[in-house]
């Protein structure tokens, strides 16, 4: 049997609209902070070992998980039982996604598994400082120290860490946020790939 091997593979990653998915105006940290997630509440994405993070970020910082999903009776329960500050606004409508972001101050993701996050390139995207698991999907867009903190995602204190510098070192936050943003204009503008796979249909097309 032949098998007959393409001679070109091309990869178009996930986008986002980054006219839409944009910096909030008149950006200024939240008293006390704000912490997101955006998502399922599944055991997958790893959800406890945030909540069990806020207790130990100070500050008297709110975690607002926005989703929905199995979980979410254990959590609240968790958060309960922990007496920490956590918020399920539930699920939110896709146009309200860019004013969501920009009302927090630190976008999380700790999933234990990721593919290409769509969140967290809307995170990006919208300039808010990003701490997510250390998980093969999540290092393809964030590099530790450079767009983002990345972080053991069996080690809940890490996770504290990581939050803490960025509540406590607005500036760390901001230079992490502008270049990540930076990069997914340059790498994911939701525009920019659409045009690129029309480009790649017509080749195919033409036979090249």
């Amino acid at each position: 049997m032949t098998v007959d091997l393409a001679r070109r593979v091309e990869l178009i990653p996930n986008g986002v609209d980054t006219t839409r998915f944009r910096p909030a105006a008149g950006r200024a940290a939240h008293k006390p902070a704000r912490i997101l997630y955006v998502g399922r509440l599944s055991a997958e994405k790893n959800l406890g070992a945030l909540i069990t993070a806020m207790g130990y970020v100070g500050g008297d910082a709110t975690a607002v998980l926005v989703g929905a999903g199995p979980l979410r009776a254990d959590l609240e329960s968790q958060a309960r039982q922990g007496r920490v500050a956590v918020e399920f606004p539930g699920v939110v409508d896709q146009r309200q996604l860019p004013d969501v972001y920009g009302a927090t101050d630190v976008f999380v993701l700790a999933s234990f598994t990721e593919g290409h996050p769509k969140v967290l390139l809307e995170a990006m995207a919208c300039g808010v400082p990003c701490v997510a698991s250390d998980c093969a999907g999540n290092r393809s867009l964030v590099t530790d120290g450079r767009t983002g903190l990345l972080f053991d995602p069996h080690d809940a204190k890490h996770l504290a860490d990581c939050l803490d510098r960025l509540i406590k070192d607005p500036g760390l936050g901001r230079r992490l946020a502008d270049t990540a943003r930076a990069e997914i204009i340059a790498r994911y503008d939701l525009r920019a790939l659409v045009e690129r796979e029309i480009g790649l249909v017509r080749q195919v097309a033409a036979g090249s």
